[in-house]
């Protein structure tokens, strides 16, 4: 774990309380104070398991406001507020200048602390919902409504396909139009039709020529027109878009602080023999690697594949690393880790590998 880390457990290593007499407080808003936020929900090996911890990192400003705060409560009962909230309290060591902290609290206070740090404000949604609720009713049938213009029966079809498509395909209208139209030239059929031997060509042409006039032809057109309009199937309603797929994330039992199971303590409690590794769920941090940025080639229940940014000048246990695969082991709180450098194949034997316990 890096530097920061460490002096922010150096200066706050007093027992958390809820409540302190005369404590000093710091105040921060998570929208605008905290630039990156991680929650560490459990840790196997941590001596207190119903502890949760919050990681920040924070703005210029906030860090100024945090490092003058510590500084005036030295030896001192700080209390850290959050979004309005008292988190935690602790006794001040010295002081923080860093902008990683570590902040410990109870699971009940995280529970409570959650939904600000996500943005989302109590009732919000409910009251959303039933402003909503009419307007979603109501408004596919006042759109169809006003959006069709009047004799206009594609316009109608398009905008309510369920309501015109009843009315026009229903057999008793295509039945009536089929009996109303051949009725109109029934009274030329009926005329008595002239002897072959007394009506001469030039009378029957005539005759056609009248029927022309009357305009008899174009009314069975028409009527046939009309039968075949009601025949017209409604326009398909267009394919639902499918949504793309989500892009792949760091999955939770792969990120935290992770330490090589080879590193043997030193004489310093805070230093070990090794080069820990930080995965968050952008960036992987360690010592000569300041939180080199990352995108997620390959995520499974068991193997995630990591891209380091171009330009990142990454160096983990030696290897100037361009991209990560971290992999789950039968062992709880153990992964293996493999580091591959520019010339490494992916799917080959990589420049290191090793396996790290959580820190």
């Amino acid at each position: 774990m890096r530097a920061s880390w460490k002096i922010l457990a150096a200066a706050l290593c007093a027992t958390m309380t809820t409540t302190a007499v005369n404590a000093a407080e710091i105040a921060f808003s998570s929208p605008g104070d905290f630039t990156e936020i991680g929650l560490n929900i459990k840790n196997t090996y941590s001596a207190n398991p119903d502890v949760i911890t919050l990681e920040v990192t924070l703005s210029q400003d906030a860090q100024q406001r945090m490092a003058a705060a510590s500084g005036a409560a030295l030896g001192q009962d700080l209390t850290l507020i959050i979004n309005g909230k008292a988190v935690s309290t602790s006794r001040v060591q010295s002081v923080l200048d860093t902008p990683q902290l570590e902040i410990s609290m109870s699971r009940q206070t995280a529970t409570e602390l959650l939904p600000a740090l996500l943005g989302v404000t109590p009732g919000a949604n409910s009251s959303a919902a039933s402003q909503a609720e009419p307007v979603v009713a109501t408004a596919p049938v006042a759109t169809a409504a006003s959006a069709a213009p009047a004799g206009n029966q594609l316009a109608a079809l398009a905008a309510a396909p369920v309501a015109v498509e009843t009315r026009q395909v229903t057999p008793p209208s295509v039945a009536a139009s089929v009996v109303e139209t051949p009725i109109m030239p029934a009274p030329v059929a009926q005329e008595p039709a002239p002897e072959p031997v007394s009506t001469p060509a030039p009378q029957a042409e005539t005759e056609l020529a009248a029927m022309l006039a009357t305009d008899t032809v174009p009314l069975v057109a028409t009527a046939e027109t009309a039968i075949a309009s009601t025949d017209v199937a409604p326009p398909a309603p267009p394919a639902p878009a499918v949504a793309p797929a989500p892009p792949p994330v760091v999955p939770g039992w792969a990120m935290g602080a992770w330490l090589p199971t080879s590193a043997t303590p030193s004489p310093y409690a805070e230093i070990n023999a090794g080069d820990p590794v930080t995965i968050f769920a952008n960036a992987a941090d360690a010592i000569a690697c300041n939180k080199a940025r990352f995108s997620v080639l390959e995520s499974r229940n068991t193997r995630v594949r990591l891209q380091l940014a171009p330009n990142s000048q990454c160096v983990i246990s030696g290897v100037q690393i361009d991209r990560l695969q971290i992999s789950s082991t039968q062992m709880p709180g153990r992964i293996a880790i493999s580091l591959y450098a520019l010339q490494d194949e992916f799917d080959g034997a990589p420049s290191k590998e090793g396996i790290y316990r959580r820190k």
